[in-house]
């Protein structure tokens, strides 16, 4: 397992999803899935109060999982959790949810279901463009004052909005977003074809900014649903609807061959392949690994320690 500087703390690359569990994904699975992981050096869960919410307050399966397994194992010092509120409401995306008697309200309940009194990474998981970047820091300060939170993040913000906001973070001394988690994977999306204009894909523009940076980033669904995977087994046919709607395009056919030589030239799957070309960019990133089944974590977990040179990607982003 690779690992990154955060603050001090190592941080696996790979990070674990916890989307669905308890959910679609069982408990019992969901359990055996972070055995594993965590048996195989991993040290951070990926959740949020939505991961398995019926209606917006209500519980988390996700985070109410993830705290048993972290009390049962007294894990709580040795795994890093990053969670995220503040979602907009489910029937209408376009509604904000940032405010304080949010806010206040999804860390709170966050922290009672993962059974901490302080998370390590606490993200804002929509932006509110017409609110000022300069309000939501100072709105955030209040978790960083009142101890409930270590470090901030944004999830599905765009880096000139992450910019202003850390600019007005430094001149007034408030703590700034410190981590970003957006779509990014070797295969190309959209906000368009996934279906959700409040979301933000990497693009060469924003990956530039990151890299300049030197921003981590978490980046979730790192293997675009198994579709290289898939099409170099040729089982194209057995991808979903949803995957076919956001990533089989011109585009991500024409890369198949080149993840195809790579694969062969490495000796490495290309669930593997995919991983590491995000965890081999030039800033800090973490691929957020997610599966319903628990051997698919462990075939993801066994390219975990694959590293491509500058002469591989550049092959790959040619």
């Amino acid at each position: 397992m690779k690992y990154l500087d955060f603050f001090g703390k190592r941080l696996s690359h790979i990070s674990l999803g916890c989307d669905h569990y308890g959910k679609t994904i069982s408990e019992q699975t969901a359990l055996g899935q972070l055995d594993i992981y965590f048996q195989q050096g991993g040290n951070l869960l990926d959740t949020a109060l939505i991961y398995g919410q019926e209606k917006t307050g209500g519980p988390s399966t996700s985070e109410q999982v993830l705290g048993k397994w972290l009390q049962a194992n007294n894990l709580h010092e040795k795994v890093t959790v990053a969670s995220k509120g503040c979602h907009p409401y489910k029937e209408d995306m376009h509604r904000s949810r940032i405010n304080e008697k949010d806010m206040m309200l999804d860390i709170s309940r966050s922290l009672d279901q993962l059974r901490t009194d302080c998370l390590d990474i606490w993200f804002f998981h929509r932006d509110n463009p017409s609110m000022g970047a300069d309000e939501i820091i100072d709105l955030a300060s209040l978790l960083i004052d009142k101890k409930l939170v270590k470090h901030l993040g944004v999830s599905n913000w765009r880096t000139e909005r992450i910019e202003a906001a850390n600019t007005w973070a430094k001149a007034h001394g408030k703590t700034p977003f410190t981590i970003s988690e957006i779509q990014w994977s070797l295969a190309h999306c959209t906000p368009e074809t996934w279906g959700d204009d409040t979301l933000v894909c990497m693009t060469e523009e924003e990956r530039t900014w990151y890299e300049k940076q030197n921003m981590p980033v978490m980046c979730f669904a790192p293997q675009a649903k198994g579709l290289f995977s898939k099409l170099l087994a040729g089982k194209e046919e057995t991808l979903s609807d949803t995957a076919k709607r956001r990533f089989l395009t011109p585009r991500n056919l024409a890369l198949a061959p080149k993840v195809q030589a790579l694969c062969e030239r490495l000796q490495a799957s290309p669930a593997a392949v995919a991983m590491a070309y995000l965890t081999s960019q030039k800033n800090p990133t973490i691929a957020i690994a997610g599966s319903s089944r628990i051997e698919q974590i462990t075939e993801t977990l066994g390219g975990a320690d694959l590293t491509l040179t500058d002469q591989d990607l550049a092959f790959l982003q040619s």
